[in-house]
């Protein structure tokens, strides 16, 4: 396998919103749409547009919906002989109002099966093969420590949602992928905007891998084990729906660097991916293949680093 992925699936619920609510507030939602979902299943779907050779490992349950996020994977070309159904549990499930005309959203989920993954499920030649492991925390964080233990490639971890990670865990991810919110609570720095050149260092009092900072519309912050740190401005685009941006960022970040390329190239073609992939509805609606990435590429503005970025 190129790139195997160990973690969540859910079906998403999405509801289109004037506004996103605030606390104790109630806003009126204009119809609701069932998609696929799941930090994990979202980012196999992402590799799986642009390379052969992805695998999912997970759980989903013994329901309707099993069936459901099963095809829409498979139909991405992901391989998903290594998820489980699970007698008695529900599929992962995610509620995701979305607000129009800027794409933000919320998102509320409840685990269901995704919680029943244990470090037994990971110890495959799906894992023990990849060259490299994409991994994030809406599983079980044995079942993450265990799928580290058990990688032979290069692992990648989105630490969503974020918790506390111990340094022995830390130590044998080679790629951490927090977005900026993320990062400052990894870190437990007081929330607020930080300069490029504040998050590089941030990221260093983390681990001595390389970090790879989301930032949304400012684009992605490399932070390399080794050498300056630079950011990489995003793709402009026409956002339809953010949701799944940084899932789409990760899955095509996993595939670059499966590939060979080198961290800076593969955070801009992760940047590019993730920029197109907010141009249609839902965390899959618009998931690029290799062809519109490479088309898109040669818009993206260069790198700066990171003492010179906004």
């Amino acid at each position: 396998m190129s790139v195997t992925v160990v973690g969540s699936l859910n079906e998403d619920v999405l509801v289109r919103v004037h506004r996103l609510p605030g606390r104790g507030e109630t806003v009126v939602g204009r119809g609701t749409v069932l998609a696929p979902g799941g930090k994990g299943a979202n980012q196999a779907a992402a590799a799986g547009r642009l390379v052969g050779g992805v695998a999912m490992v997970g759980r989903v349950g013994d329901d309707p919906a099993a069936d459901r996020q099963l095809a829409a994977l498979t139909a991405a070309g992901v391989d998903v002989t290594a998820v489980a159904r699970t007698p008695g549990a529900l599929t992962g499930s995610a509620t995701i109002p979305v607000e129009d005309g800027s794409g933000e959203n919320l998102i509320v989920v409840v685990p269901g099966a995704n919680a029943e993954l244990r470090p037994g499920d990971v110890d495959v030649a799906a894992v023990r093969d990849a060259r490299v492991v994409l991994l994030q925390l809406e599983v079980p964080l044995q079942t993450v420590q265990a799928a580290t233990a058990v990688a032979a490639g290069t692992v990648v971890l989105t630490p969503a949602p974020p918790q506390p990670l111990a340094a022995d865990l830390l130590a044998r991810v080679d790629v951490l992928v927090p977005n900026e919110h993320e990062l400052l609570q990894l870190a437990e720095a007081a929330p607020g905007d930080r300069a490029p050149g504040e998050l590089a260092a941030l990221a260093r009092s983390l681990t001595g891998g390389t970090v790879v900072v989301t930032l949304g519309g400012r684009g992605a912050l490399l932070v390399p084990d080794d050498g300056p740190a630079l950011l990489q401005p995003p793709l402009a685009v026409r956002p339809v729906d953010t949701t799944g941006a940084g899932d789409a960022f990760c899955g095509a970040l996993a595939v670059a660097l499966a590939a060979g390329t080198a961290p800076a190239e593969a955070v801009a073609t992760a940047v590019t991916a993730a920029a197109l992939s907010t141009t249609g509805p839902g965390a899959r609606g618009a998931l690029p293949d290799a062809a519109a990435v490479a088309a898109a590429r040669s818009g993206l503005p260069p790198a700066v680093p990171a003492d010179q970025g906004g």
